[in-house]
């Protein structure tokens, strides 16, 4: 199927991810960064195709603060809920709170290791107690 220029000039509305980054203005990384922080919206999937709706992004754009404001004076003056805007935090700031959200969930799972290894331990102790032999596993 051959494809002929499109003789319309306009944006279109669904875009991929790249094509996404380069309408809001930033790089691919940035990007993810600003979709995962909540400040861009998340893709719809179409089939295996991941697109981003051009108007959700221009409305998202719309939201982000021109001005660069320090993060603690929303929490000095009560708005806890809002929505950070792009200026909130720099590049290094952003790496560091990924870097202590991942260092959170890698706390959980190993509290959730140990705990689960607990109650095995518990479980076989119960079980040898009982002369029932190995404790059987849960489904």
């Amino acid at each position: 199927m051959t494809l002929w220029p499109d003789q319309i000039a306009y944006p279109p509305r669904g875009m991929s991810r790249d094509e996404a980054a380069r309408y809001v203005g930033v790089s691919t990384t940035t990007f993810d960064r600003m979709v995962q922080a909540g400040w861009m919206p998340g893709p719809k999937r179409v089939f295996s195709r991941l697109i981003w709706d051009r108007l959700q992004l221009d409305a998202a754009f719309t939201d982000l603060s021109e001005q660069q404001a320090n993060p603690l004076d929303r929490i000095f003056t009560g708005r806890l809920g809002a929505k950070p805007s792009a200026g909130d935090l720099s590049a290094v700031e952003l790496s560091h709170a990924a870097l202590e959200e991942a260092r959170e969930a890698l706390r959980r799972r190993e509290e959730q290791r140990r705990e689960d290894e607990w109650e095995a331990r518990y479980e076989a102790r119960k079980a040898a107690k009982r002369g029932a032999g190995p404790p059987r596993k849960k489904p």
